[in-house]
């Protein structure tokens, strides 16, 4: 199958944690990919782009009352793919897309991939119409039903990185990290908030010899952690930026990952505990919105009391950490970029795309059975993406916000609608 995504890529950022993994898994599959990728203006790239990476757009935040340039189509329009993917519409320059979006729906289907955690504010997110929209869990389909048809919403879950274990003491070697430290380690866009715990982990340094090692390449948070490192000897600070190569080796030296962060006001996800999952490595995480989705697959904890205590378990190897270690490990095979991306292709499928005969990719065995058929009868028992809100042959009616089902029908209706109940604007 060919496919184009029009993506944030090889940034750090959750966006691009959901569609590396899972762009790579396609073209590992055998299918056809071209990644669309804005060209960042002020954030570092974790590694070179591939051959199929095209940068041609601005993000559509920041820049668009002072950048010339902001949407190049030709290699949107040039490429030819059989679905269009478009990952976090809000991120994206809409205006310019919209133009030479009835282009792209005469060539290709279309799927938007949700970031989304809340109805959007921008009007233009409402112009779009999408032949199916893909959410991570059940909690985004609350406000989404109130925009789409129900039939065309689908759960597929955010994706991780591959089970992927490594040698603790290699890691260490590799990384010049000690190898007679219990390793905590710190690593996320928020990082800055980890601080807090520094303290608690204090505590332990008197029974345990404990190195928090933090790895940012965000230079505000630089003096926090060069100032707590000046106070706390087993506090070092690395700089820089990681590939999900080099973050995994991180992981494999250490014992423990720490996932800080307070509930947000929206629907949530953590793609750095899914990015990280997969290592083997314990994480420990603020028991918040962004992992409420998760269970046994992470140590969550309430308050620094609790903190310490599950950071006491891992370095003692008790049993609940091994639980956790295997229900990790399982979670990650349902869910891992090889699993989610044959879903995707037979959803694809399902719309009428093409497919091409897919490879056996030997780093999961399990693939090498299975069979994307052309046949939409299939797709539900094949890929398990199931509509999370009605069966696909009921009809759509969105009585929460006044639409009525003759209405739905309409799309010049139906959106507005939905646009200004969830907004309280008026779509133009």
């Amino acid at each position: 199958m060919k496919i184009g995504m029009m993506t944030r890529w090889n940034v750090p950022c959750g966006v691009a944690a959901h569609a590396e993994p899972l762009g790579r898994a396609w073209v590992e599959m055998g299918h056809q990919l071209r990644v669309f990728a804005p060209i960042e203006w002020n954030t570092l790239q974790t590694q070179e782009d591939e051959p199929y990476v095209t940068r041609c757009y601005r993000l559509n935040s920041g820049w668009r009352d002072w950048e010339e340039f902001f949407l190049n189509p030709q290699p949107v329009l040039e490429e030819d793919y059989d679905v269009f993917v478009v990952q976090n519409l809000e991120l994206m320059p809409m205006p310019e897309l919209f133009q030479i979006y009835p282009k792209i729906r005469e060539r290709a289907k279309t799927v938007l991939i949700i970031h989304e955690g809340k109805a959007p504010t921008d009007p233009q997110f409402y112009n779009f119409e999408w032949d199916a929209v893909v959410c991570f869990d059940e909690r985004y389909t609350g406000y989404l039903s109130k925009i789409y048809p129900r039939e065309k919403l689908f759960i597929i879950p955010y994706v991780c990185h591959p089970d992927e274990h490594g040698d603790k003491f290699e890691a260490r070697s590799k990384l010049g990290l000690p190898l007679d430290k219990k390793i905590i380690f710190s690593y996320g866009i928020g990082v800055d908030r980890n601080a807090y715990l520094v303290p608690t982990v204090a505590r332990l340094a008197g029974k345990y010899p404990i190195l928090f090692l933090v790895l940012t390449h965000i230079e505000e948070h630089f003096p926090i952690f060069e100032a707590l490192a000046q106070k706390y000897k087993f506090v070092e600070l690395r700089k820089g930026i990681a590939s999900t190569k080099r973050l995994y080796t991180y992981l494999h030296a250490s014992d423990a990952a720490i996932f800080h962060k307070p509930p947000a006001q929206a629907i949530v996800v953590s793609s750095t505990v899914f990015e990280c999952l997969g290592a083997g490595c314990p994480i420990l995480a603020y028991d918040s919105n962004f992992v409420e989705t998760l269970s046994d697959e992470i140590l969550k904890y309430k308050d620094f009391g609790e903190l310490e205590q599950r950071l006491a378990d891992v370095f003692e190897e008790r049993e609940n950490v091994k639980e956790c270690l295997q229900a990790a490990e399982a979670y990650v095979m349902k869910n891992s970029s090889y699993t989610l991306g044959k879903r995707f292709i037979a959803l694809f499928e399902s719309l009428g795309a093409a497919a091409i005969k897919l490879k056996v990719v030997v780093q999961e065995p399990q693939l090498a059975t299975a069979v994307v058929t052309p046949e939409a009868v299939s797709f539900a028992k094949e890929a398990e993406v199931t509509p999370p809100v009605r069966d696909l042959g009921q009809p759509s009616q969105v009585t929460s916000v006044g639409i009525t089902e003759e209405e739905s029908l309409a799309e010049d209706t139906r959106i507005p609608s939905a646009y200004e109940s969830l907004t309280g604007g008026t779509l133009p």
